[in-house]
């Protein structure tokens, strides 16, 4: 296995192929680890760190591995290298390797990780799952390495496992659950005539995207109203018609006798529907829009086949109401031990 370490931004575009390639024999597939999400991060975003995309290659030339890092020199004491992005916009972050090759990958990439640390900088890698190669192979690797590691759960993206049909998904609910959802989708229909759309043209795009920033607007939420920055838009915009373009996004709203009172912006990426951000309008509560909505795209997403809809980041307790259950969230952080208390003294 040989590593090489990109550090220009056109490697996003050079890579694209086989990065996608990569991931499609990942078990757990996201948007965000693609190409198209990461690279429009690192124009947002990217000014004042430095990139480092490590490609792991097999003697014939395949891509293997993909670690897409950055070190980050400004906001972090030592310095960081840890993924693209960060926690505000990004839920999953990884280190792609074929299944077939996590060994062999991991081994390639653990020396280079060692003398890249040196006893100044740390590598803090977040977000990952518990199918990550980062707590099945490369940790054991970063401890042999003799790096101080540390590893520990720090979040949750609540998902349902998503039956065959609505019928099946309703069963699964607490009796509770599926009577208050059933109840609150009646009250809204018989206090409202309500209609459900999804953006279908891109030619729309840009009046829903504003459409749906006006109802982060609207918000008597402080967290929601501040959340969407002139800064955050730009990235949210460029962000929605590159996954348009590649049919991984949808931008879906409930409308209460034609006003828009509801909105969501979801993935599609492979057999995952994806709630990403939320927003309502503040008049409408009554309704339940937010509950109705999410009702809806559910049962979207069973009809059209899709095995999983992830809720994404959070344990807000009406996710569990749907019948999501806990996916865990992990993060590792290793460090030479000069850098410790007391440590190379």
């Amino acid at each position: 296995m040989h590593v090489q370490v990109l550090t220009v931004a056109s490697a996003f575009h050079d890579l694209r192929a086989e990065w996608l390639q990569l991931l499609s024999q990942i078990p757990l597939q996201s948007v965000f680890y693609t190409p198209d999400w990461q690279e429009n991060w690192w124009q947002h975003f990217g000014n004042g760190r430095q990139l480092y995309l490590l490609t792991v290659r097999s003697d014939d030339g395949a891509l293997q591995g993909l670690a897409p890092l950055m070190l980050d020199t400004a906001g972090a004491t030592p310095p960081r290298l840890g993924f693209i992005g960060d926690l505000e916009l990004c839920d999953y972050f990884d280190v792609l390797i074929a299944p077939a090759h996590q060994q062999a990958v991991a081994q390639a990439l653990v020396p280079y990780f060692g003398s890249e640390l040196g006893e100044e900088s740390e590598l803090w890698l977040t977000n990952f799952t518990r199918h990550s190669p980062v707590s099945a192979v490369l940790r054991d690797g970063l401890i042999k390495q003799g790096l101080s590691v540390d590893m520990e759960e720090i979040e949750t993206c609540p998902a349902i496992a998503l039956p065959a049909n609505w019928e099946a998904y309703l069963a699964l609910l607490r009796g509770k659950d599926r009577h208050e959802m059933r109840r609150k989708i009646r009250r809204a229909e018989s206090a409202a005539r309500l209609d459900y759309t999804v953006t279908s043209d891109t030619a729309h795009l840009d009046d829903d995207l504003e459409r749906f920033f006006g109802l982060h607007r609207m918000s008597r939420e402080h967290t929601k109203r501040g959340f969407m920055t002139a800064e955050k838009a730009a990235f949210f915009r460029d962000m929605a018609h590159r996954l348009w373009l590649q049919g991984w996004l949808e931008l879906a709203f409930l409308h209460a006798d034609g006003v828009v009172v509801a909105g969501l912006c979801c993935f599609t990426y492979g057999t995952t529907y994806a709630a990403y951000n939320a927003a309502y309008h503040p008049e409408y509560g009554h309704l339940s829009a937010g509950i109705v909505l999410f009702a809806n795209r559910i049962h979207s997403a069973i009809t059209r086949g899709f095995t999983c809809f992830d809720f994404l980041r959070g344990n807000e307790p009406y996710k569990y109401r749907f019948g999501a259950t806990d996916q865990p969230l992990y993060q590792l952080l290793a460090r030479s031990t000069c850098l410790l208390p007391g440590a190379c003294r």
